[in-house]
């Protein structure tokens, strides 16, 4: 008799109060039917899980319940149902328009499922309902490099970087290490440097190390790129309060004046110099790119080589913006950015600016 009472009341402490016997007897496919049409069918064994019962319980009442469909996906990716709960993630935001979180979490499974395609169809949603989100963009990327198409993937990944915000850096060294990879990938070995000396330039006491520069000297390798080893400086004076510095520089071997920034992203060419320069235009695409007047669209393309008087850096990924004399300045043919300025350091002191061929590490 002890036993029996012991028994039922291990039952008692096994089973919280208010989950009903149904998960062992009730055919869910019928109990939950409504959920089932809006979020996908579950699997028998998946079901009959006593704490994803109580959560489908939970969204028969409430069909929009964003907790109780974040904890039904945590628990069917324990049990093993990974590709369940990234189909109700993403089933959920397109009946109930939110969060974008599961958005996010639905992405993140498919990727670890290798279904590229599934998580580029939920990255272009998650893209519909947050195109400035930064991360929306990453995981397209990753998604579409996955799936092999890299041109587009290296688009989100500019992209990403653009949207980050001033302060970029704080991106993850993987954005930039998955756009010099999306290069190589497309047999562009020189411009594959450009993204990790982009990142190395955000903080270079920290990131100029021995095992970025064999990043770069294996991608230079790889293209048998042009790079002068020979030691070289420029210097400039700041002028004004906003210490705004203009220079002559040289595109393709055509001579034009130029916004030395290091807030740009890129080397941005207005269209006109652009055309006078012989910068690839056609099957280009176009990523988004931070203006004085807000966010415009731009060419993505490439110089063969620009020089600042002594200093020249070859394949150089450059933007094409069709803008208007107040973006850039009356007379300013576009800005000389960091695809460009990150191949060497950069120093301010002294009122001056001064651009330098970077030293190897020993």
């Amino acid at each position: 008799m002890l036993q029996r009472y012991g028994l039922i009341a291990l039952l008692f402490i096994a089973f919280p109060n208010n989950v009903s016997a149904g998960y062992l007897d009730e055919n869910p496919d019928e109990v939950f039917a409504t959920v089932y049409e809006r979020l996908g069918a579950l699997p028998l064994r998946a079901a009959r899980d006593p704490y994803v019962w109580l959560r489908l319980e939970e969204l028969k009442r409430e069909p929009c319940d964003q907790k109780s469909i974040g904890d039904l996906a945590l628990a069917l990716d324990k049990l093993g149902f990974r590709r369940e709960a990234a189909d109700g993630l993403y089933k959920f935001v397109l009946n109930c328009g939110a969060p974008l979180t599961a958005l996010h979490h639905s992405i993140d499974i498919y990727l670890k499922l290798t279904d590229y395609p599934r998580a580029v169809e939920v990255a272009d949603e998650f893209m519909r309902r947050a195109p400035s989100n930064h991360d929306a963009h990453y995981l397209r990327g990753v998604a579409l490099q996955g799936a092999g198409d890299f041109q587009r993937a290296l688009v989100d990944y500019a992209d990403a970087v653009e949207l980050f915000g001033a302060d970029k850096r704080g991106i993850s060294s993987r954005l930039f290490l998955r756009m010099a990879e999306v290069y190589a990938a497309l047999n562009r070995f020189c411009e594959a440097t450009t993204p990790i000396n982009m990142w190395v330039s955000f903080d270079p006491a920290a990131r100029d190390t021995s095992r970025t520069q064999k990043i770069i000297a294996d991608y230079e390798a790889q293209g048998h790129c042009v790079s002068s080893k020979e030691f070289q400086k420029e210097s400039y004076p700041l002028r004004g309060q906003k210490n705004v510095v203009t220079v002559k520089a040289e595109v393709n071997g055509v001579r034009g004046l130029f916004v030395l920034d290091t807030g740009a992203s890129y080397v941005t060419l207005k269209s006109a110099f652009a055309d006078r320069a012989r910068i690839p235009q056609t099957g280009t695409s176009e990523i988004g790119m931070t203006t004085a007047n807000g966010l415009v669209r731009a060419k993505l393309s490439k110089a063969d080589k620009v020089r600042l008087g002594k200093l020249e850096a070859t394949n150089v990924p450059v933007t094409v913006a069709n803008v208007d004399e107040k973006s850039f300045g009356v007379g300013v043919d576009g800005l000389l950015g960091m695809s460009f300025l990150s191949r060497f350091d950069v120093q301010m002191a002294a009122g001056s600016i001064e651009v330098r061929t970077r030293r190897a590490k020993q």
